[in-house]
């Protein structure tokens, strides 16, 4: 058996899936969540993923649904931090982000849209 150990890494926008209003938004999981990097007001964070949802997605919006409103998404809208690492190439990810406090070395800030 063969392991390999994950590269860690700090992301630039280059790493991610698409740059919308000057931020840097990739999805993630299997879910649909996104993250940004950077700590972001959350209006401005979601009219990023908003936007990456139409244009990457081909989504009618986030949510796919033309009803979905701000108010009823922007508490699932959160800053934290991870720290990034790079992902074998036989797994189907280029990336993972793995949660961390401030003060953990590498650790990247990050604005996460929990969509599930």
């Amino acid at each position: 058996m063969t392991t390999s150990t994950a590269t860690e890494f700090t992301p630039t926008a280059a790493d991610m899936e698409a740059t919308h209003y000057g931020i840097p938004v990739s999805t993630y999981g299997e879910d649909g969540n996104m993250l940004a990097l950077g700590h972001h007001d959350k209006r401005q964070a979601f009219a990023a993923f908003n936007k990456h949802a139409r244009v990457f997605l081909g989504f009618a919006n986030f949510a796919d649904d033309r009803n979905a409103s701000l108010d009823d998404w922007i508490d699932e809208i959160h800053t934290t931090w991870a720290v990034f690492h790079r992902c074998d190439p036989e797994s189907g990810w280029t990336w993972e982000a793995r949660p961390a406090d401030a003060d953990t070395p590498g650790a990247v800030p990050i604005t996460v849209f929990d969509v599930a």
